[in-house]
Formats: C-alpha cells, structure tokens, sequence
C-alpha cells in the first residue's frame, strides 16, 4: 500500500517550512515515529518524525526546499504500520508529533549497527545536529575528521566526545548559516562577534528561514503606532549591589547575577502596576486584553537572527530565579535545543543592547504585545547628586517603545519614572515588589 506523508503544521500556524536535511534517504526502510528531516519552521530546527513505517520510495523534495503545509514530501511503500486511521489527512496527526517533547533538536540517538564510516558531506555541508556542532566548536574539533556512527553518516555527541584526533585553535566553523549554536560566552544575551558566512558584494541571495520570519513580523508591525520615551536613570546603588552579590551568587547557587535580571524584575513590577503595559489588543472584537501574569521575553541575538524566548510568570519570581532562567534560556538558544514552548505566551519583551555598548534607540514592539523596553549602557557621566553637587553618577540608557492605541504619553513616562525609581535603589525594588 502506498502511502504519501504531507508536511504537517509544525506549529505556531507557521504555514511553510524549509526542509534543512534529510535524515533517510530513497531505499531505507524505517518505522513509524523514526526522524526523517530536520525542518527550518520560523526559528526554530525541529526533527520531522514519519507517521508511516515501510521502504522508502522517493523523496519528492531536495534539501534546501521551502515547502508549504500539506505539500508531498515522502512516498513509503507501506508496511500496514501507521498511526493515521483511516480518512485522516497524515498532516493532522503528525502536528502534535512535531510540536512537543519529541521535536528533537539536541541529538539523533538512534544510530545504525553499521561500521564506522567517515563523516559523510551533502552539498559541501557536514551532517551533524546544531549541537553536535557546538560541542566541536568548542572542543576546537574539525567535524570532517570525526567518523560518524550516526544515522545516513550523521556525527552524533558521542561521536564528539569519543573523538581521539588533533584538535585546532580555530574550531570548524558552521556550515550551515541557520544554525543557531553559536553565541560568545562573554555575553549569554547579545553577541558583536558571531560568526556568519561572508555576504556577497553585489547580487541577489534567498532570506534564510529566520531572517524571512524576522521580516514577516516587523512588516506586520509597521501598521502599529509606536513611541518611544528615552530616558535614563543613575543606577549607582544598584552596580554596588551587584557587586556585593554577584560572587556569593556564583559560589552559593551557580547562578551568573547580571544587570537583565534586576531590570526584569523591576519592569516585571512596572507592567503588574501598570496593566496597560501588560495587554494586548484584540481589533476584531474591538477588546483590551489584560494579562494577569507578566510573561517576559527576551530578545537573544544568535548568528541566525534574533530569538525571543520567555519566562514565564516574571512577576512571581525572583531575582535569581530570573538570572537563572536567562542563562538557561540563552544557552537553549546557542545550542539549538530552544522548543517552541519556551517562545510563546510573551506578554511584555524586554531588549538588551547594553552589552553591544549601545545607549538609546527604538525597540520594535513584539508580536501581539504593547510594550518593549530597551537597555541601554551604564555610562559615567556628570551628575548633580543629592547633595547638590556635582559628582561623576553611572547612568542606565532606557528607550520604552508602547502601542499609541492603548498607552498615551503621559501614562508611558509614569511608568518609565516608576521603573527607574525601582533600578535606581535595589533596596527599594526589593521592597515595593
């Protein structure tokens, strides 16, 4: 019996995808749930899971391909094995396959019996996970040189891990420019010195997956009315107070005690006294909608674009709970192991260009949210202090991007002056939150 395996809906009602690479090939013969391709659907590189079992007879689509939900991908010659009863399209059944813990971005365990074999190159591309990639870039291995046990030649950890080779002081560099396992530690949030493939001089060239979902998402933005208020806030205090903490934190907890996570917390606060800050708008229906919890994204930079994940109930936590999570988070992020879950349900986005030795400038608003702020530097500059006189302060740059149609100018700077009352005193944040 012949069977056609369509591309499902691999979430986030993302209507096409791009099949990055194939894990079987024309004559395998595989079981139902086993991977198939890893699939480039917004920003993320999910492994695609076969509904059917049987012998493979063609592949209808190269590497490479943007296909769009419900296009032929598989023909099997069936086995009588599937999880499709019958009168079911196959792309309903493999959405929630695709979507939740098996999505499996971190490594393909299932390996063939076969002898070892050299790693295999596609198209001038190593066949390994994103990381599997990391794992090399960092031990400064050269994936061409490692024997690959994995399935169709992919190398797997293990297969990094075991590696007995040379190693360089120049790590193999990603082949594939969509990868999103590479992010300098010195900064978990944003990165001036990733590494990505030289541009062409003059010329045309395809958007990759992520730069078209960037560029779909700020053209559905242009028609909000945004503002910006800049401001900025002497944080002397709080740089005091990270310091008197940050080494206890490492040492006591594990935990890296940065300057995002106090402003977390205290916009976290800002947006549960002020609800405006916290909604959405729902046109249709012509409705505000408040959200009781504060789901705070953060905007990570990675070689392949920019990623938002969140955390979840920002208002309940504290403020090591929140350093925690934005470490945990932006190493998902590096490593290519980011689920889809971890970037949805954002109700207010926070944006960090403080590291990039940035000041002021204009935070788009994300998604269906109201509000974005952004970081800027802590900067040395003159100030009159409370005494009257003039001393050397350190300075945040804030930027408070808002939606017009639901936050007027007064009620944006309320908040702004609120927010910077809490980062000014960390004593007082503590208190009041």
């Amino acid at each position: 019996m012949t069977e056609i395996f369509k591309m499902p809906d691999i979430g986030e009602g993302m209507a096409e995808g791009e099949i990055t690479s194939w894990l079987v090939k024309v004559g395998d013969t595989i079981a139902v749930d086993d991977p198939v391709a890893e699939v480039q659907n917004d920003k993320l590189i999910q492994e695609m899971l076969s509904p059917y079992g049987g012998k493979i007879t063609k592949l209808f689509v190269n590497e490479g391909t943007t296909v769009e939900v419900g296009d032929s991908l598989i023909e099997f010659d069936g086995n009588g094995e599937n999880d499709v009863t019958d009168g079911q399209n196959s792309t309903k059944n493999v959405t929630g396959v695709a979507t939740q813990e098996s999505t499996r971005i971190a490594e393909i365990t299932k390996k063939d019996n076969t002898e070892e074999s050299a790693v295999k190159v596609a198209n001038g591309r190593i066949l390994a996970m994103p990381s599997v990639r990391h794992l090399a870039y960092e031990k400064g291995i050269d994936l061409t040189q490692v024997p690959a046990t994995g399935r169709h030649g992919h190398v797997t950890l293990a297969d990094v891990e075991n590696f007995q080779g040379p190693t360089s002081s120049i790590p193999e560099q990603p082949a594939i420019s969509t990868s999103t396992s590479e992010m300098p530690q010195q900064s978990v949030i944003t990165s001036d010195e990733t590494k990505k493939e030289s541009l062409p001089r003059e010329g045309r060239q395809t958007m990759a997956p992520v730069r078209k979902a960037i560029a779909k998402a700020m053209t559905s933005q242009a028609s909000i009315p945004m503002v910006t208020n800049f401001d900025s806030v002497t944080v002397d205090k709080l740089v005091a107070h990270r310091k008197t903490f940050k080494e206890p934190a490492l040492m006591d907890s594990g935990v890296h005690l940065t300057y995002l996570a106090y402003a977390v917390k205290a916009l976290a606060a800002v947006a549960k006294k002020f609800p405006e800050l916290n909604a959405s708008i729902d046109m249709q229906t012509q409705e505000i909608i408040y959200h009781d919890e504060v789901n705070m994204g953060i905007a990570v930079d990675a070689p392949a674009g920019l990623y938002v994940p969140v955390i979840k109930g920002a208002d309940q936590k504290s403020i090591l709970t929140i350093a925690e999570e934005i470490t945990t988070l932006a190493e998902a992020v590096r490593d290519g192991s980011i689920k889809p879950a971890q970037m949805q349900g954002g109700t207010i986005t926070i944006s960090n260009l403080g590291s990039a030795r940035g000041t002021w400038f204009t935070p788009i608003i994300n998604g269906k949210e109201v509000a974005i702020l952004g970081l800027g530097s802590i900067l040395k500059e003159p100030i009159v202090n409370e005494d009257g006189e003039l001393a050397i302060g350190q300075n945040m740059k804030l930027s408070l991007t808002y939606d017009h149609r639901l936050i007027d100018g007064m009620l944006g700077q309320t908040a702004l002056n609120y927010l910077k009352k809490l980062l000014n005193d960390p004593a007082y944040m503590l208190m009041e939150v």
